[in-house]
C-alpha cells in the first residue's frame, strides 16, 4: 500500500507540477486560432449554401427563374408552399412577358387568388407580393417600367399595415424588393430611406439558420413531390403558381382551411390588432403620392382598391382604435381619389362588397368568390368610364 500513497509534500509538488498545461513542442496559438476561424467560416458557408440549395425558391439567387421560364411556356409551377421570394418571381416573370397587360394588380397576398379568367375581356396580370409595405408599389412599378410593361390601367390596393414605418415592422419578406424601390425613388426624384436602415439584414441572418437548414433538408428528402413545371393546376401537397401571377392552393391546404380554423385565426387577429391605431408613416404616404402622380403623368388610370375583411373580423373590431385607424386610412384614400380622379374599388367593409365568412380562410384572405366581386366591380366601373 505504501507504494500507492503520497505524503502531503509530495502531493503539493505534484499539483504544482501539473497546474500548468503542457504545451506540445512547436505548438503555435496563432495557427490554432486561424484553423478554428477557417473551420467556423466553412461551417457557416455550408449552412448558407445548404439553405440556398434546399430552399431555392426563397433564397437562391436564381431560385424563381425556373418558375418564370415555365410561365413563359404557358405552364404552371408547383411549389412546396408560398414561402418564396415572390418579388424576384414577379421581376423574372414581367421580364418575360411578350405583351403589356391591359391591367395589373398591385397588392399583398389578399389578392393571391385573383385569377385572370375572372376578368374576361382583359389581359390581366396579378403582380401581388406577400406582406407588402409602401415601398412595394414603387418596387413593382419599377419592374414594369424597366421591362417596358407599364399598363394603361392598374388596380393598386391599400391595406391596413401598408404604411407601417421601417422601425415598427416585424417581418422581412419585403426586403428583396429594396433595390427596385430605391431605383424607383431615384426615378421619382424623392429621398430614399437610409441605406443602412434598409439593409436586408434579417434575410441574411436567416441564411445562417441551422434550424431552417434542418427543416429544408427534412422536407426535401421526405416529400414525394418536389417543385417543378407542370400543366396540372392542383396537387395534393404542392401549391401551384399560375402564369397570370395568382396561386391555387393544394388539396391538403384546402382541407386544412376549415371554418373552425378561420374563426380561430380571426380571434387571434382581433386580439393582436384591436388596439393598433395604425402607423401611417408620413414618408411612406408622401412616396406613395409621388408614385400616383407619376403614374397619372404616364397616362395610367389607377383604381385604388381596398381588400375586404372577413365579416367575423370586421364586426369584432368595430369601436376599437384599429377601426379608427382604418377610418383615417380610408379618408386618406378618399382624398387621393378626389384629387387625382382615381376610382375606389372594394372596401374594408365586406358587406359593401358582398363577401360572407365562408369565403375566407382567416381574417383577411378570401377565396376567388370574394375577390371575383371586386374584379367584377372593376370591369363595370372601367367600362362605364370608357363610354364617357
Amino acid at each position: 500500500m505504501s507504494n500507492l500513497s503520497l505524503n502531503f509534500s509530495e502531493l503539493r509538488s505534484a499539483s504544482v507540477a501539473t497546474a500548468a498545461p503542457k504545451v506540445a513542442k512547436g505548438f503555435k496559438p496563432s495557427l490554432f486560432a486561424l484553423s478554428f476561424l477557417v473551420a467556423t467560416l466553412a461551417g457557416l458557408a455550408g449552412v448558407w449554401n445548404g439553405n440556398k440549395t434546399y430552399g431555392p425558391e426563397m433564397y437562391a439567387d436564381d431560385g424563381m427563374v425556373p418558375a418564370a421560364e415555365a410561365f413563359s411556356r404557358g405552364q404552371n409551377y408547383a411549389v412546396f408552399d408560398l414561402n418564396l421570394n415572390v418579388r424576384h418571381l414577379k421581376d423574372e416573370t414581367i421580364a418575360r412577358l411578350t405583351s403589356t397587360p391591359d391591367v395589373v394588380i398591385l397588392g399583398a397576398s389578399q389578392w393571391q387568388e385573383a385569377h385572370a379568367d375572372q376578368l374576361p375581356g382583359y389581359n390581366m396580370y396579378n403582380a401581388h407580393v406577400h406582406r407588402d409595405y409602401w415601398e412595394d408599389p414603387l418596387a413593382v412599378t419599377e419592374m414594369l417600367v424597366r421591362h417596358n410593361r407599364l399598363p394603361k390601367k392598374m388596380m393598386i390596393a391599400v391595406r391596413d399595415l401598408q404604411f407601417t414605418s421601417l422601425s415598427d415592422r416585424k417581418d422581412y419578406l419585403w426586403e428583396p424588393g429594396i433595390p427596385f424601390y430605391r431605383d424607383m425613388a431615384d426615378r421619382l426624384g424623392i429621398e430614399k430611406e437610409s441605406y443602412w436602415a434598409s439593409l436586408p439584414i434579417n434575410r441574411i441572418k436567416a441564411l445562417f439558420s441551422i434550424s431552417m437548414l434542418f427543416d429544408n433538408l427534412t422536407r426535401w428528402y421526405t416529400t414525394k413531390e418536389h417543385p417543378h413545371a407542370t400543366t396540372e393546376r392542383q396537387f395534393d401537397s404542392l401549391d401551384t403558381l399560375l402564369p397570370d401571377g395568382s396561386i391555387v392552393w393544394s388539396r391538403n391546404h384546402l382541407k386544412f382551411f376549415t371554418q373552425e380554423r378561420a374563426l380561430s385565426e380571426v380571434l387571434k387577429q382581433v386580439e393582436l390588432r384591436k388596439n393598433n391605431t395604425l402607423n401611417l408613416d408620413p414618408a411612406g404616404i408622401a412616396a406613395f403620392e409621388h408614385l400616383l402622380d407619376y403614374l397619372k403623368a404616364q397616362g395610367v388610370q389607377v383604381y385604388l382598391t381596398h381588400p375586404p375583411y372577413n365579416p367575423l373580423f370586421y364586426d369584432r373590431i368595430q369601436g376599437t382604435p384599429f377601426a379608427e385607424g382604418l377610418a383615417k386610412l380610408d379618408a386618406l384614400v378618399q382624398r387621393w381619389s378626389r384629387e387625382r380622379d382615381m376610382p375606389i374599388l372594394g372596401s374594408f367593409n365586406p358587406y359593401e362588397v358582398g363577401c360572407d365568412p365562408s369565403m375566407f380562410i382567416d381574417a383577411e384572405h378570401s377565396n376567388p368568390s370574394c375577390i371575383g366581386k371586386v374584379l367584377a366591380q372593376f370591369a363595370a366601373v372601367d367600362q362605364a368610364r370608357s363610354k364617357k
